[in-house]
């Protein structure tokens, strides 16, 4: 895997591990550490032997947000995208791959915002939240004033963001931004124990899930959201990863949707049979 500066990336059976590597500055984003973790998780999503995504962080800090002792022109300051793709980008995180945050420390800021858009948030008992926008005259990014509300209720959102206050996992895990809470040396397999079973599942109906979930959040329930639900039912009756999972029921085995060789005479046998 390519070398980085400031992340560590492994990988474990199906998992790909991502490690902010920035303990001294409490895993702060600045332009490096931004554009190198785009990069990985671009990386993750476009490898075939990864079916899930972990987060987590070095030393006591899960992320500090964005690096506020960077220079005042650098991008993490302003604001702006980074080179590549872009992690910070709503409409390139929900695309990702199924990804889970393993908190294992303060959790502020962007450090906040962009694990709510992932797909589960696994907390350390060390770990600690806040929305510290208004605390640092700023305001709530990443769309997070609209999604916190829908995750937690809007008085409890606006009282989160409107003081700034710390809260710690427990109190994250009420809150229902954090759906549980284990010691510290459990946080990480326990991450990785979640996105195997994730990532056992077939990568395209993974990905069809998660876009239906968010185009019916955002779009509400009307007329849409049924139309959407018949013709992604109807998409996905005809794949190879469905008739895979019908033959393995049949033939009472365990399904070989990442067995690529396998997946490719199936799709072949398809294809023939529609010619």
């Amino acid at each position: 895997m390519t070398d980085y500066a400031t992340i560590e990336v492994e990988q474990v059976d199906r998992v790909r591990v991502i490690r902010f590597n920035r303990p001294a500055k409490l895993n702060a984003f600045n332009d490096e550490m931004a554009r190198e973790f785009g990069h990985a998780l671009g990386a993750a999503d476009s490898d075939s032997s990864v079916g899930a995504i972990v987060t987590t962080g070095n030393g006591r800090a899960y992320s500090a947000g964005n690096d506020r002792t960077a220079p005042l022109g650098s991008s993490a300051v302003r604001g702006e995208a980074p080179a590549g793709p872009n992690a910070f980008d709503h409409e390139f995180i929900i695309g990702l791959k199924p990804i889970i945050a393993a908190v294992n420390g303060v959790a502020l800021g962007v450090g906040l915002t962009a694990p709510l858009l992932y797909d589960s948030i696994i907390a350390s008992t060390e770990a600690r939240f806040s929305m510290r926008f208004a605390a640092i005259a700023s305001v709530p990014e990443l769309g997070s004033s609209w999604l916190l509300p829908r995750i937690i209720g809007f008085h409890r959102a606006k009282e989160m963001v409107l003081t700034g206050r710390i809260y710690d996992a427990e109190a994250a895990r009420e809150l229902g931004i954090v759906r549980r809470v284990v010691e510290p040396d459990r946080l990480l397999p326990e991450a990785i124990a979640l996105a195997q079973e994730i990532s056992g599942n077939p990568a395209p109906t993974l990905r069809t899930i998660k876009k239906m979930m968010w185009e019916d959040l955002t779009e509400g329930g009307d007329e849409g959201t049924w139309r959407r639900s018949n013709e992604y039912l109807l998409e996905a009756r005809q794949t190879a990863e469905y008739r895979e999972g019908a033959l393995a029921f049949r033939e009472k085995r365990d399904p070989r949707y990442h067995d690529e060789a396998h997946m490719a005479a199936l799709r072949a046998s398809m294809e023939a049979e529609s010619s």
